[in-house]
């Protein structure tokens, strides 16, 4: 995992101290280690994940600084909505120290496992909320992001642009230009425009990811 995280790192121009390349390792050991019984993430092994978690959530990491200079706030607040087992919200915090990230987890065990890595970790920027995106305060976060969370329909979108204070942004992980162009047109009612971003994350060159933006108004 080493040489490939560190070679995804540089390969993305990422700028990592040694105190951030040790607490990104540690985090994916400590997914791996508890994996067998929290089903947390697809990672078989240190490589898998190094390339298909951790350097896929840190491929628009200069986009999101970007996103979050544009907003209205001072310390802009950022939220990572159905973390799961903390991707993409743990590694953008690692690397986004001067920002404050909240993790969304409606189960229990998985918030559990969350709370043990910011805790391992010492990550002062990150809270952990055990509710469900339906249930968390209007207009609570700057920027909402969500990886793994689900398709974009009416129901989800509106929930999720519920989130966001005006002028701030919803940002969504996701692969074939395709698919995403379906899933918003199916939500124009909603979202009018939206931008799509080209990702490109080390290793998996020949998946196709993007970052779909949406500015709300």
């Amino acid at each position: 995992m080493e040489d490939r995280l560190s070679e995804g790192l540089e390969r993305l121009g990422l700028p990592v101290s040694g105190k951030q390349l040790d607490k990104l390792r540690q985090y994916a050991r400590m997914v791996l280690e508890f994996n067998k019984g929290y089903n947390l993430m697809k990672a078989r092994d240190e490589d898998e994940m190094a390339v298909s978690h951790l350097l896929d959530s840190l491929a628009p990491l200069e986009h999101i600084r970007k996103l979050a200079a544009g907003t209205s706030s001072a310390s802009p607040s950022l939220a990572d909505i159905g973390s799961g087992g903390g991707c993409p919200g743990i590694p953008l915090a690692i690397l986004m120290e001067g920002h404050s990230f909240t993790l969304v987890e409606r189960m229990e065990k998985r918030s559990s496992f969350l709370n043990s890595v910011c805790t391992a970790l010492s990550l002062q920027n990150v809270s952990i909320l055990t509710l469900q995106a339906e249930k968390v305060a209007p207009e609570s976060f700057d920027i909402a992001l969500f990886r793994a969370f689900h398709p974009f329909d009416l129901k989800t979108t509106k929930t999720l642009l519920s989130l966001v204070k005006k002028g701030g942004y919803l940002a969504a992980y996701k692969a074939r230009a395709e698919k995403i162009a379906s899933e918003m047109e199916a939500v124009r009612k909603l979202v009018p425009s939206y931008e799509k971003i080209c990702l490109t994350v080390p290793f998996l060159e020949d998946h196709e990811r993007n970052l779909v933006v949406i500015k709300k108004a």
